[in-house]
């Protein structure tokens, strides 16, 4: 049977190629990435065992791992690479990474489709390598955790995944020796209330538990959680805490309802606290409600979480200090004491948690004398100020001028203030980042200002200097959701990336939004609201609408027109490709563009463009204009007046419909093939038109070999035009001659002769099926 529940898929690459772990729709796959680096190749590298024995391996063989690759790099192969796994591990360790060294790696299939895994896809040598005794599986696993080998910790996974398919929840207890302490009570309890089955959910617990206790036995936990010895109220032997984990990770409200020692699991509720974005906390013991490691994990999702911690840390000071650096919204968890405390307020905007103003008192957040106190040691505590002060700009003023950086926290329209902005930037220079870009022009500190090349230079090597900081000091802990489950969770590991802060977009409108037509209203008011865009992120971002003109030989406009655009006629006004890459180096690359303009070919349109129609009513209209109008109203009303079926499909050549009119790109000509449409019978069939009448109408040849038929044009579509192409070809080059008209006759006539013969066939067949319909009534009497 196949085991259905590991989603995951892995590519195989070549030979000496690692790889790594990436998501597409919920599913987590596999792909390679670089080789291992030339500088390794043909080098030893020296293991250090936990147990203190030194193993000499071939360096590139070891930089299949990326923990190892990484310190390699650093420190060379002189050094020992200590890892906390035995001499066993690392041996068997070897013999998978020397391997694929020199030999692709197999590409398993997932959903798993047998109870084997080379049926699987996994090659033979693979299967044979995964064929241990189950705590050898799960001391593999986790040494690739820990020193990131990504194809041999889905290899194992699909091993053991395997391992559990199939089976009910008591034999794979019996297998996996775990204690039978679970209460019959209890585990009624837990299947009414967890969404999972209980077969599903017992082989994922004893995967998981494997895994943790193998954890525990290499000492990887007491590394990451910086003790000596593993926690006591982990038992890797109960089958009670194996379940209630697993179903905890499956869905982390079921914390609440969990024994008290699942609630007393560190590394289980740190994993909720991830998973739920904070709200974990509260289902915590009192023991781990009172860990601060796990209060500043909680409250960094959500602010908040910080109510429920323990009372002690709640009115410790120095705490929400701390707390207060990971998320000004602790604040609001904090007791009410401190809420309205000015003294802890304007201690906290000393070391530089002004956010704190946001969870106090509305007394405090409506005090002038001391946000203005506060904001002379951190700005950001003016934008937690009361709605009344936010709007007042004599205040902003006051701010700005002992706190230049205030400026970035304030409305808009201080922003572009004049007053507000010549006082934040006489303060500190530096605050013209956060004008609008009028205000910055008027200053003079566009190109040497601190949107110049060294300051954007300076600000990107500091956030990325603080994004490594935060990488080295912290750890993210990778969780399990549904619908996609995986074997156990994956062990921490460092972050890789970090984001940079956005300076500069630019929007792409189009100048159509001045000039639009019958049909473009949505289209339009899409642009509309992208021009409104830039306005909205100027004081803090350098943005920028773009108002594209018409851009001719790229693009989807060329992919629908092609030559048959009728912006064509006119090319003296199209953009070329050159002319639109210099548009896009202004727009991106100037540091002081209007908030939006328009790129096109504008010689005699500008008057147009520049000519004020918005509001205004003509005062003279002349008697035989409107006269006209009219006449033409009336006349279009006693035309469509008696018709039950209106073509409204654009006329040729009529460029003012929306986009200059839909060109027939298609167009009918005797011999095009076209299918039928808009009757009440053979609607889809296909035919070839044959022969225009005078009145309009087509007579067209049906392809199911029937009589010809008359159809109007709106009871038809074209599909193909080559064959009038081809046969306007052949008459260029072939002039009708006596030879060619004698072939048409007799082919007309072979024609003709077919049709006669399906006709006799037919009629044969009505015929015979009459005299059976006789002869079975003369029977039956």
């Amino acid at each position: 049977m196949a085991a259905t529940w590991l989603q995951c898929q892995v590519l195989a690459e070549g030979p000496r190629k690692t790889e790594e772990t990436y998501e597409v729709f919920g599913q987590m796959k596999m792909g390679p990435c670089q080789a291992p680096p030339q500088e390794l190749e043909g080098k030893t590298a020296r293991i250090k065992c936990a147990d203190g024995e030194v193993l000499e391996v071939p360096a590139e063989a070891l930089a299949l791992s990326f923990r190892a690759k990484k310190d390699l790099l650093e420190k060379g192969c002189d050094q020992d690479f200590e890892v906390p796994l035995g001499k066993g591990v690392v041996v068997k360790l070897m013999e998978y990474l020397k391997h694929h060294t020199t030999n692709e790696y197999s590409e398993i299939r997932t959903p798993l489709a047998s109870d084997h895994l080379v049926d699987c896809g996994a090659s033979r040598w693979d299967a044979s390598f995964a064929n241990v005794d189950k705590e050898m599986l799960f001391d593999l696993t986790v040494a690739a955790s820990y020193l990131d080998i990504p194809g041999l910790w889905f290899l194992l996974s699909a091993k053991a995944a395997l391992m559990t398919t199939n089976k009910s929840a008591d034999k794979l207890r019996k297998e996996f020796m775990l204690t039978n302490d679970f209460p019959a009570t209890e585990e009624n309890d837990l299947r009414r209330k967890s969404a999972a089955d209980m077969s599903r959910l017992a082989a994922s617990s004893v995967i998981r538990n494997g895994v943790k206790a193998a954890e525990y036995k290499a000492g990887i936990k007491q590394i990451e959680d910086g003790t000596s010895a593993p926690s006591a109220v982990v038992n890797t032997s109960s089958w009670r805490q194996a379940m209630w984990r697993a179903a905890v990770l499956d869905d982390w409200k079921l914390l609440e309802h969990a024994p008290e020692p699942v609630k007393n699991d560190r590394d289980l509720v740190k994993s909720a606290i991830l998973t739920s974005q904070g709200a974990a906390l509260k289902l915590a013991s009192s023991e781990m409600r009172a860990d601060e490691a796990l209060v500043l994990e909680a409250t960094k999702y959500f602010g908040t979480a910080f109510a429920h911690a323990d009372p002690e840390l709640r009115n410790n000071k120095d705490f929400l200090l701390k707390a207060l650096g990971v998320h000004g919204g602790a604040m609001t968890g904090a007791p009410d004491a401190l809420r309205r405390d000015k003294s802890f307020m304007l201690e906290a905007a000393k070391v530089g948690k002004g956010n704190a103003l946001q969870g106090a008192t509305v007394d405090l957040r409506d005090d002038r004398n001391l946000i203005l106190e506060m904001a002379v040691h951190d700005a950001e505590a003016y934008k937690h100020a009361s709605e009344d002060l936010l709007n007042d700009k004599d205040f902003a003023v006051a701010v700005a001028k002992r706190n230049g950086k205030a400026l970035k926290f304030m409305i808009p329209a201080f922003r572009a203030d004049p007053d507000v902005v010549r006082a934040a930037v006489a303060r500190d220079p530096q605050a013209a980042q956060y004008a609008h870009a009028s205000r910055r022009s008027e200053l003079g500190m566009i190109q040497e200002g601190v949107l110049g090349e060294v300051q954007m230079q300076a600000e990107l090597e500091s956030q990325l200097k603080a994004a490594q900081e935060e990488a080295a000091a912290t750890l993210t802990l990778a969780t399990v959701a549904p619908p996609r489950q995986v074997p156990f969770q994956a062990l921490p590991e460092r972050p890789k990336y970090t984001c940079m802060r956005l300076q500069k977009t630019v929007d792409f409108t189009a100048q159509s939004v001045m000039t639009a037509n019958m049909g473009q209203s949505n289209y339009i008011a899409a642009n509309s609201y992208l021009d409104r865009m830039p306005g909205l992120r100027r004081p803090e971002i350098d943005a920028v609408g773009l108002m594209w003109g018409a851009v001719g030989g790229i693009g989807m406009r060329w992919k629908a027109f092609a030559s048959e655009d009728f912006l064509n006629a006119t090319p003296e006004l199209l953009l070329t490709i050159e002319d639109s890459c210099k548009v896009l180096w202004v727009a991106a690359c100037t540091l002081f563009p209007p908030e939006w303009f328009n790129a096109s070919h504008m010689a005699d349109q500008r008057p147009y463009f520049l000519t004020k129609t918005a509001g205004t009513i003509p005062l003279d209209i002349s008697t035989d204009s409107a006269a006209a109008q009219v006449q033409d109203v009336e006349a279009d009303r006693r035309a469509l007046q008696d018709l039950t079926d209106v073509d409204r499909r654009p006329l040729p050549g009529n460029n003012s419909a929306p986009l200059g009119g839909w060109p027939n790109l298609v167009s009918a000509h005797e011999g095009a093939k076209i299918r039928l449409t808009g009757l009440r019978a053979k609607n889809g069939m296909t035919g070839t038109l044959l022969q225009r009448c005078d009145n309009g109408a087509w007579k067209v040849q049906l392809d199911d070999g029937s009589n010809n038929a008359l159809l109007r044009p709106n009871n038809f579509e074209v599909i193909e035009a080559a064959k009038v192409e081809a046969s306007q070809k052949f008459q260029r080059h072939f002039p009708e001659t006596q030879e060619l008209q004698a072939y048409n006759a007799a082919a007309a006539a072979e024609r003709q002769c077919k049709i006669e013969e399906k006709r006799s066939k037919l009629k044969e067949k009505i015929a015979a099926k009459r005299q059976a319909i006789l002869a079975s009534a003369v029977h039956a009497a």
